[in-house]
């Protein structure tokens, strides 16, 4: 389901960066909640589309995803931040194969900080954060240093999904999801 007014709204006034997000629904019926906003000028959640599912996986994704495609049509520049769900990265490379997919930074650091250090969750803020290259690879030394294995993992998940001056195109200011 999405709003006229919100479809509109997006298409004339917001930065074309969805952030895609699903929820797990408790109670008699179950499933799952599909969430597909963007944010203001104001960093407000501004919503797009929401759908449910029997469960997160490939098929629902791909569905809620298509549904979503439909009702947008073709958008240059197309960026889609979600957390690491692998569905989810599936379905945005079949529905939308020009749009860039992105990591949400704050499921990044909360992955960092359970398998290694709270330390390098931080370092990984700024790291994440840099606008130049220079603060970029400043700062990963820095992390390099103090603790190489998280290093690896951070390189292994690809900055382009995770590092703003890596990113193809422009995440403007959005680097977190917290929509569901």
């Amino acid at each position: 389901m999405s709003i006229g007014a919100s479809l509109r709204g997006f298409r004339t006034c917001m930065c074309p960066v969805i952030t895609v997000d699903g929820t797990h629904l408790k109670g008699r019926f179950g499933g799952t909640m599909f969430v597909a906003t963007t944010q203001d000028e104001n960093e407000q959640v501004y919503p797009i589309a929401f759908g449910y599912g029997d469960s997160e996986n490939n098929l629902s994704w791909e569905w809620f995803l298509d549904c979503l495609k439909g009702t947008l049509g073709h958008i240059d520049e197309l960026v889609f931040i979600s957390d690491r769900h692998a569905s989810i990265e599936v379905g945005i490379s079949k529905v939308f194969p020009y749009a860039t997919y992105t990591i949400c930074c704050w499921h990044f650091y909360k992955n960092i900080k359970k398998r290694y250090h709270r330390k390098d969750a931080v370092i990984m803020d700024k790291v994440a954060h840099a606008y130049t290259e220079f603060e970029y690879n400043r700062h990963m030394k820095e992390l390099r240093n103090f603790h190489h294995n998280t290093y690896d993992y951070v390189i292994d998940a690809g900055p382009h999904k995770w590092s703003h001056v890596h990113c193809p195109e422009r995440r403007y200011k959005v680097m977190t999801i917290n929509d569901a």
